[in-house]
């Protein structure tokens, strides 16, 4: 899939990633059956592999028993695709006993960013992924900088000076937007699988090495997608069909950050599960104090997918 010389003990950490959302039945109880339809759906699909337990996927929900059996049952289910399985945690303790259950487990890799309770200082960040380094043998880690969850932000210095050398880094999911920053990052795509962090930025990231993408909007447009990483790894970014999905992608991103009165920072697992039950999958409620979107908001995130939809039923 990929001619990046960077080596996996398990499956590689690249391609569409699709993140995978925390189903749970009405009584916010995990549907466990839930989950693993969906990942055999992502497999049917064509999708390289799949991210359990991301923020978006509702990472700080499960109590520990709850996050072993779903780890399990991800493991389980994955089948020929890639199980990435998210370790972050408001604690390191916890972010190393999830990683470390999820590589016994079987998975290919974890997604981890710092502890999100109180913020760390930048300059023990490279400490942090050092001492969950050293309790793993396998599992690759996409090192991942989401400052609007833990008040830090990673700056592409410190991911040069600090984390190149830690051989459990495998990749890097940067959801920090300021141009100049990501940029910079993407100048690290040599050493590290950088993953876009959501679908709409790959056709750039893509041009400068990037590795692979974070799968949202794959929910209602696999073929779209799989077809568009495809030919944007093939270097035919300026094929009409792919800039029509690129700036169709620009345009529903913009519509899906702004649905009304559910700012998607803190509405981001609702619209997960909501998207994923679009494609005829499983989402359900999200657990509390986080909610499903309101009917208002939810016909506005229909309408802004319906652009994406339209390209994927014309496949």
């Amino acid at each position: 899939m990929s001619d990046n010389m960077l080596e996996f003990d398990r499956k590689p950490l690249e391609g569409v990633l699709a993140l995978s959302p925390l189903c749970l039945n009405d009584d916010y109880s995990i549907d466990y059956d839930g989950i693993r339809s969906n990942i055999e759906w992502l497999e049917r699909q064509g999708a390289h592999g799949f991210i359990q337990f991301a923020t978006m996927g509702q990472s700080m929900a499960p109590s520990e028993a709850e996050f072993n059996e779903v780890t399990d049952l991800c493991v389980d289910a994955a089948g020929d695709i890639t199980c990435v399985i998210g370790s972050s945690a408001s604690n390191q303790q916890e972010a190393i006993r999830r990683a470390v259950y999820a590589e016994e487990a079987g998975a290919d890799g974890t997604l981890l960013e710092l502890p999100y309770m109180i913020p760390l200082q930048e300059d023990w960040v490279g400490d942090f992924y050092s001492d969950v380094d050293a309790e793993l043998d396998e599992l690759g880690i996409i090192a991942y900088n989401y400052p609007p969850a833990t008040g830090v932000n990673i700056s592409p210095e410190t991911w040069h000076d600090e984390l190149l050398d830690i051989d459990s880094v495998k990749a890097v999911k940067d959801s920090n937007y300021a141009t100049d920053h990501y940029d910079r990052m993407l100048n690290l795509t040599e050493e590290l699988n950088v993953i876009s962090p959501y679908d709409c930025h790959f056709w750039h990231d893509s041009q400068l090495g990037g590795a692979g993408f974070i799968g949202i909007l794959t929910w209602v447009a696999p073929k779209t997608m799989l077809r568009f990483y495809e030919e944007c790894k093939a270097g035919n970014h300026h094929d009409e069909w792919v800039r029509n999905v690129n700036s169709t992608l620009a345009e529903v991103w913009g519509g899906v950050s702004s649905l009304p009165d559910r700012p998607i920072v803190s509405n981001s697992p609702a619209i997960l599960n909501e998207l994923a039950e679009m494609s005829g999958c499983e989402g359900g409620p999200v657990r509390k104090p986080y909610r499903r979107l309101h009917d208002e908001a939810r016909i506005a995130l229909e309408e802004a997918v319906a652009p994406l939809i339209e390209i994927e039923q014309a496949l």
